[in-house]
């Protein structure tokens, strides 16, 4: 993977992996109850689980690459349409409620903010979906798919982990900023997919030119 392609990688997942999803609210509501600190192991859950799901779609992608570049660009199309899909959902959507009366300082063991975080993470099927739709637009099939996939994957989750913890830092802030705009950051995410399925539909586009 060339340097211009791996920015534009992390140019894309810092954007993608801004958009509150389920782990970022539950590492809002960890840090509410039981500090910051103690959020850091949910977010270790987070991306431990994310980790897998994605060792899972390179293996997946892999086999496609063996058997037929025709599948793999067929795939490629079916990211556009998933990413289309999943923004128009998202602005569509009733935003979520938070409010910082509901949480109260508490202890828990640490294990269990590890578990939580993975199980939320693992058990949101959405993600497969997600790294299937948007890891193919930027693999370049003339390379070794390990490698591509052994910078890309360790890159989305330092990005993932760190938003899960901006937010948890900043959880009061967040709160009363989906409390005073309950619809922006639907609008802002949902966009941001559907800029990304219409990017990946011109670089699909051209690349079958």
């Amino acid at each position: 993977m060339n340097i211009e392609t791996w920015l534009a990688f992390v140019a894309a997942s810092l954007v993608l992996t801004m958009t509150p999803g389920p782990s970022i609210l539950l590492g809002v509501v960890h840090s509410m109850k039981y500090g910051v600190r103690k959020t850091v192991l949910t977010a270790l859950g987070d991306i431990s689980a994310n980790f897998l799901q994605m060792l899972l779609v390179a293996i997946g992608l892999g086999v496609v690459i063996a058997s037929s570049e025709l599948a793999f660009t067929i795939i490629k199309w079916f990211g556009v349409v998933t990413l289309l899909y999943m923004g128009l959902k998202m602005i569509l959507s009733k935003p979520v409620q938070l409010r910082a009366e509901e949480f109260s300082q508490s202890s828990v063991p640490a294990y269990k903010l590890f578990f939580s975080g993975f199980l939320v993470a693992a058990g949101n099927p959405k993600a497969i979906v997600f790294f299937t739709a948007f890891f193919p637009q930027f693999i370049d099939l003339a390379q070794p798919l390990s490698q591509q996939m052994a910078i890309m994957c360790p890159t989305m989750a330092v990005l993932d982990f760190s938003w899960v913890m901006f937010y948890a830092l900043s959880a009061k802030k967040f709160i009363g900023f989906m409390k005073n705009r309950p619809m922006y950051l639907n609008r802002v995410g949902g966009s941001t997919l559907i800029a990304a399925s219409g990017f990946t539909a011109l670089s699909s586009r051209a690349s079958n030119a």
